[in-house]
Order: C-alpha cells, then sequence, then structure tokens
C-alpha cells in the first residue's frame, strides 16, 4: 500500500491533474485573505503536531494518543475513504461500507503514526498557497532540517490540499514530492478489488490486518 510502503515521515506528511481546475474568479482581497487562511491553518497545526512530538513530559503511548486524536480533528478521513473507495460504494451495503471506512481511518492513523519515530527535528514551512476553485486550496511547504543536515540540496517539497466547508478547514490529501497520496492510495485499493472480485468486506478485512501490523510495530 503506498501509506504503508512509501510515506517517509508524518512531515514529509487526488494527482496534479485532478487539482487542475479553471481557477473561478473571485475579488483579488478575497482570494487574498482566503488563501492567507489556508496558509495559516497548515502552518498553525504543524506547529501544533510539533509541539506534541517534542513534549518530553509525555509518555510514549500518552504522546501517540494524543497525535492519534490530533490527526483525526485534522483529516477528513470519511470523504477520503470513500474517493479510495471509488464506485465499488455503490453496489456494497451501507453496513460494509461504514465497516471499511471505519477500518480505512484507523489504517490511516496507525500508518502516520509509524512514520513518527523517524521524527528527527525537522520542521515545515509553508511557502505559499493556490486556490484552485472555491475553498479548495493546495498548500505548498518545504521540510526543513534545523541542523543542517541537507548539505545545501533542495528541501524535499510537501503540498496539502484543504477544503474549506461550513466555516473550517480539512486536509483530503497530501503531496511528497509531486506524489499525492489518497491517489496512490486509491489505484492500490482498486487493485485489491480487482483482484479480490470487488469484495468490500474482504478490502476491510486487508486493512485491518495492516493496521494491526502497524500497531505491533509501534509497540
Amino acid at each position: 500500500m503506498a501509506y504503508a510502503n512509501s510515506t517517509k515521515t508524518f512531515l514529509q506528511f487526488c494527482g496534479a491533474a485532478a487539482l487542475a481546475l479553471a481557477l473561478t474568479i473571485l475579488p483579488s482581497q478575497s482570494r487574498a485573505q482566503d488563501v492567507s487562511a489556508a496558509q495559516g491553518y497548515v502552518q498553525a497545526n504543524v506547529q501544533t503536531a510539533l509541539g506534541i512530538l517534542q513534549d518530553t513530559s509525555l509518555s510514549a503511548s500518552a504522546r501517540r494518543d494524543r497525535i492519534h486524536a490530533f490527526l483525526l480533528s485534522l483529516l477528513d478521513t470519511q470523504r477520503i475513504a470513500l474517493f479510495m473507495l471509488g464506485s465499488a460504494q455503490s453496489t456494497a451495503s451501507p453496513d460494509t461500507v461504514a465497516a471499511y471506512v471505519t477500518a480505512c481511518r484507523d489504517f490511516m492513523v496507525a500508518n502516520y503514526d509509524s512514520k513518527l519515530g523517524s521524527y528527527a527535528g525537522q520542521t515545515l514551512r509553508v511557502t505559499g498557497a493556490v486556490e484552485h476553485a472555491p475553498g479548495d486550496f493546495v498548500v505548498s511547504a518545504v521540510l526543513v532540517d534545523p541542523s543542517g543536515a541537507a548539505n545545501g540540496k533542495t528541501p524535499p517539497e510537501v503540498d496539502f490540499r484543504i477544503l474549506a466547508e461550513n466555516g473550517s478547514f480539512s486536509i483530503v490529501d497530501a503531496s511528497i514530492e509531486g506524489v499525492w497520496l489518497a491517489i496512490a492510495e486509491r489505484d492500490d485499493f482498486q487493485g485489491f478489488l480487482s483482484a479480490h472480485n470487488g469484495d468490500v468486506a474482504a478490502l476491510t478485512a486487508h486493512l485491518r490486518d495492516m493496521t494491526a501490523q502497524l500497531d505491533a510495530r509501534a509497540g
């Protein structure tokens, strides 16, 4: 799976074509304010995550619980899960889809959590944002190593797709150096379904197995 095998860190925590939407003409002042708010949302929440990771007063389990809760407050897990499931949701029962959404949510959070062990003091610096459609933003950032370990190399770029709905923001995808994770994961999910006769329950069981493996590694 792309999340399990490709993501290198939480902070290094759907493709460019899917985001190539025509810009809607809005008053420039309103657009600037909206873009600034989206940038501020990403920067503020990155700082919150860093604060949790750097809090030495927390036990490992308490830090993990706090990060789990924080991730769930940021991610629109149902939207992401249904996007990755695709048309299979139309042929599965509501109970089967609901069980899948829960398993997918747990898998996403466990997978992000599994990457936190490699955190080594990096930070994320927001560099800009673009509104591709009303309420649909891509916020760009770079991963910065404060120790200077990059040795002059260009810092890796991380982009976040942010949606604004009902007065609040949520993260629905992230790109590491041009690879959008939800689209890559959708391809994996669709491949699994194709190999298992579209059996959503089988995909759900597979996600639960992967989550259990990730949790076991995290200890």
